[in-house]
């Protein structure tokens, strides 16, 4: 991650407050020694998966890039390492966004839903995985709003 990527997570961790009631996490876990503080982690090979409809207020680049700066500096923040190497780390990252058209009046509306994956490189199982209830709009992919999701969904990772 770069500098700039880091004090801006930062400055936003400083600034964002508790997340809304509305923001629960359903998280699943399995047994793993790599879900410990100083297990380090990589992103997966594979790039970040979107599915249903596209909306360009959600998925661009901007927002998978403050996904992904987020998402780094929150695990790290946790006691995680990062590694560049995929082959070198004990957990591989992911995260896919669901979207689909909102159950409302709008026609153009859409919802997503935000799940990230923790995949234990060496036997390749999933071993945690939190899946935001809070949906996500368009009005919800400002830097503040993600660092408040993230840090939610990450808040039960063992450390």
């Amino acid at each position: 991650m770069n500098k700039i990527h880091l004090i801006a997570a930062a400055a936003a961790l400083g600034l964002v407050g508790a997340v809304p009631a509305s923001a629960k996490v359903n998280v699943i876990q399995s047994p793993s020694a790599a879900l410990a503080r100083g297990s380090t982690f990589a992103w997966a090979p594979t790039p970040a998966i979107g599915y249903g409809v596209p909306d360009p207020r959600i998925a661009n680049e901007v927002t998978a890039d403050r996904l992904r700066a987020i998402t780094e500096f929150t695990l790290t923040n946790k006691g995680y390492r990062q590694v560049t190497d995929p082959t070198a780390a004990d957990l591989l990252v992911a995260y896919t966004i669901v979207i689909l058209p909102e159950a409302d009046t709008r026609l153009a509306a859409t919802q997503g839903t935000v799940v990230l994956d923790l995949i234990e490189r060496e036997s390749g199982r999933l071993v945690w995985r939190a899946t935001s209830e809070k949906r996500v709009t368009g009005k919800d992919v400002s830097q503040e709003k993600l660092v408040a999701l993230l840090r939610q969904m990450i808040k039960s990772l063992p450390q």
